[in-house]
């Protein structure tokens, strides 16, 4: 994941200089409990500066969250740019399992918190990165369930793949991890875990997206509309049937 910065922690505003050793501490630390005391201390500041900027606790540890999680997103902007909305999905499961595995607490406290049904905004943010990659794929014609079904899928499937490997050890490459990936990816779009090939629907669909109202070379526009027809008839009729 993409360093902090690196400007020495005593030339930070004070507000940087808590963020930074907040998150100094939770990567020091084996629980997702830092105290107050220990921040204030590493960044040379009182409690009613602490909490000038931050309301309480919890607020620290969500702005220390949001922070990490930023840092995070840009790096994976930069990782997916240019790839097809197949190639994204997939590099961005193994990058969201890498942050995880980077930032074990952290993670822990974004998408286990102590508090039943409490959802931190870092977390709320990943959703909607994830929305904005599936809704690129069925643009593309290559997912087969709708949009909401597919993001509840992936996102139980990856912090369910990552809070394994925290707990348990193990990398983003793990056999299981690669193969979970793999198979929700093939439900989600139609293709085959094994060589990565589109279903027929799925492909049918990317194709008939591709085609214009007119003009395809070496086909009259009577052909371009049977071809049409054709396709569509596939994707109804064969949304999930591998090639």
């Amino acid at each position: 994941m993409t360093a902090p910065d690196s400007t020495p922690l005593d030339q930070l505003p004070p507000r940087q200089r808590i963020l930074r050793a907040a998150a100094t501490l939770f990567e020091r630390s084996a629980t997702t409990d830092v105290s107050t005391r220990e921040v204030q201390r590493l960044a040379g500041v009182t409690a009613p500066t602490l909490y000038h900027h931050f309301k309480d606790k919890t607020g620290l540890v969500e702005a220390v969250i949001e922070d990490a999680f930023a840092r995070y997103l840009a790096e994976k902007r930069e990782s997916v740019a240019g790839l097809s909305p197949l190639s994204t999905l997939r590099v961005g499961w193994d990058l969201h399992v890498g942050f995880g595995l980077d930032q074990p607490v952290l993670y822990r406290l974004m998408y286990a918190p102590a508090e039943p049904r409490r959802e931190v905004p870092a977390a709320r943010m990943a959703r909607e990165e994830l929305r904005s990659s599936l809704l690129a794929l069925r643009d593309a014609g290559l997912l087969v369930v709708p949009v909401d079904e597919a993001v509840a899928l992936l996102e139980a499937a990856a912090t369910g793949a990552t809070l394994h490997l925290i707990r348990h050890g193990g990398g983003s490459d793990a056999p299981h991890a690669r193969q979970l990936r793999d198979a929700v990816i093939a439900r989600l779009t139609g293709t085959t875990r094994e060589d990565g090939q589109l279903g027929h629907g799925p492909a049918a669909r990317q194709l008939l997206g591709a085609l214009p109202d007119t003009g395809v070379p070496g086909l009259s526009d009577q052909e371009l509309a049977l071809l049409r027809d054709w396709l569509s008839r596939i994707t109804t009729a064969a949304p999930d049937t591998p090639n």
